[in-house]
């Protein structure tokens, strides 16, 4: 790298990385400890690492399918296990200290990110001679809100912004700096560009639109052959924890496919048209700053096509069709079942479609505006600086405010240690509790629940989930009858979260119908503690058994 010119903007380099860093820690601190705020999906992932970094070739979730998420985690636990317990299990110490390996895989995250955006940058200084344009590509942290929460997270999303941001360089480099410099070489980068697509199709399905994109840039019938014969067998060694459940993967996207509602558990359809058509509103009018960039990348589209049409096209007229594709497949598939963070590859793309969407659009409109060359640098910089104020500024909005970690619901658990608790958690399994994330963890560990359910049952003996009243409560890998698990003890506690106050007195009002039932019992449920706006509760459980001596 040129020195003299990397010394020059050394600063401007660091500005994007050190204000990612300081609101990646900011987000970290809101997010620890794990299961009281985001376990799903980081416990699942915690688990499968488990098992890899075990030594077991075994991984109980394939859904996305996210395997290198997995190996990341195998290789972070293996390294720390070996540092700080290696007389303790593997997977015993991972059970008891899981908030702990959590928190090594967020820094290590974190690290991987600001490093990754200060290379980004670093990389397209190098071989444009152009700060602003390296800044341009270092903007993903300032897109959206969404990136840095999901990066402090084990999660795919954190892999995805971190590969593709860098990839989106790359591709600039040797793709598009190539049709607008003459004097730079193209490599056969091929192989590459197939590694890079195979790994982030490998952490989730929802990269497969980076094929489109790749085809477009690349020439020639043979190349884009190549690099799909290369890309297929790049995902399959990227998937080979998976491979043995094959057919479960296979299984769970055709249903993604031919069921519309999330995750296709919906009807067998494709698409539900209403829903289709509110989930796509829903994607444009949730964020200006998303909307905006997709409507200046359309732009830059449609002027490829119109020159296309009238032969005078713009050298990057293919590359504009090919990520506005790339971007816009993404968001068709995202309206299927809306959920926002699933557009983060597409807004890794953003600043590549934008430097294409301008080079293209001022390739049509310079013969109009001649004077506009002339001022190119001056206007641009005006124009960047103000766009960087203001996402800089947009997003200091979403700066959570300090609040306690924990509302006070872990005070009566600890008044009350030898009594049972069931616990009942609405929607997500967050709650002031590990055990229902270390549920949802041991729930996808594959052929090694077994295992782990003994050592669970083994360190939490009389925890019980409660899913509904009409189900027996579960216990790591039992089920019990709730009244079975009263006849036992005088006291226990019930533990409600995320339900509403007239759900959760519906909800002691069902248990006690249920264990009344017997004529010798009688059971009594107590309020012992309430928090409205955390939506929780804690019932003293009395029991009256004349067996019970």
């Amino acid at each position: 790298m040129n020195k003299a010119l990397l010394g020059k903007h050394r600063i401007a380099l660091c500005l994007i990385p050190i204000y990612s860093l300081v609101f990646l820690v900011i987000f970290l601190n809101k997010a620890f400890p794990f299961h009281l705020t985001q376990p799903d999906p980081c416990y699942v992932y915690l688990f499968n690492g488990m098992n890899l970094a075990g030594g077991h070739w075994e991984v109980g979730h394939t859904d996305h399918p996210g395997t290198t998420v997995q190996v990341f985690a195998a290789l972070v636990i293996f390294i720390r296990h070996l540092f700080t317990s290696p007389h303790t299990l593997l997977y015993q110490d991972v059970i008891l200290n899981p908030e702990n390996y959590l928190l090594a895989c967020s820094i290590i995250l974190i690290s991987l990110f600001v490093s990754v955006n200060y290379l980004t940058g670093a990389y397209v200084l190098r071989h444009s001679g152009n700060i602003s344009t390296a800044m341009l590509f270092q903007m993903v942290p300032l897109i959206q809100i969404n990136i840095i929460q999901r990066t402090v997270l084990l999660n795919p999303e954190a892999f995805i912004t971190i590969c593709s941001s860098f990839f989106m360089a790359y591709l600039y480099v040797h793709f598009i700096k190539d049709k607008t410099d003459p004097e730079y070489r193209q490599r056969n980068t091929t192989l590459t560009v197939s590694i890079f697509s195979a790994f982030l199709i490998a952490t989730k399905y929802t990269c497969i639109p980076v094929v489109f994109l790749v085809l477009f840039l690349l020439k020639g019938r043979k190349d884009r052959l190549k690099y799909l014969a290369m890309l297929l067998i790049g995902f399959f060694v990227f998937i080979i924890p998976a491979l043995p459940k094959f057919n479960i993967m296979f299984g769970w996207i055709w249903n993604l496919l031919t069921h519309d509602g999330i995750y296709g558990k919906g009807q067998e359809r494709i698409i539900n048209p209403s829903q289709f058509i509110a989930n796509l509103k829903g994607i444009f009018i949730t964020d200006a700053v998303f909307t905006s960039m997709y409507g200046v990348i359309t732009l830059g589209f449609l002027t490829a096509i119109v020159q296309m049409a009238r032969r005078k096209a713009s050298p990057l007229a293919q590359a504009a069709i090919g990520v506005w594709l790339s971007i816009t497949a993404l968001i068709t598939a995202v309206a299927k079942h809306c959920d926002f963070h699933y557009l983060i590859f597409a807004e890794c793309c953003f600043p590549l479609g934008l430097y294409i969407a301008y080079k293209v659009i001022t390739y049509a409109a310079l013969p109009l505006i001649s004077e506009f060359k002339r001022h190119e640098k001056q206007l641009l910089w005006g124009f960047f600086g103000a766009l960087l104020i203001f996402l800089v500024i947009e997003k200091i909005r979403y700066i959570p405010m300090r609040h306690p970690k924990y509302s006070g619901a872990d005070k009566c658990f600890a008044n009350y240690k030898s009594a049972p608790l069931i616990i009942s958690v609405n929607g997500s399994m967050a709650c002031e509790r590990k055990e229902p994330a270390l549920y949802l963890g041991y729930m996808y560990s594959g052929a090694l629940q077994s295992t782990y359910a003994a050592f669970l049952n083994k360190i939490y003996p009389d925890t019980y989930i409660l899913w509904d009243t009409s189900r027996p409560l579960t216990h790591w890998s039992e089920s019990a009858p709730i009244a079975d698990v009263l006849d036992k003890n005088r006291e226990s506690l019930l533990y409600l979260k995320g339900y509403s106050d007239t759900v959760q007195e519906g909800i002691a009002a069902g248990l006690s119908k249920l264990c009344n039932k017997k004529e010798s019992s009688e059971t009594t449920f107590q309020e012992i503690y309430k928090d409205a706006p955390t939506m929780q509760a804690v019932y003293l459980i009395h029991h009256a058994n004349p067996d019970l001596h």
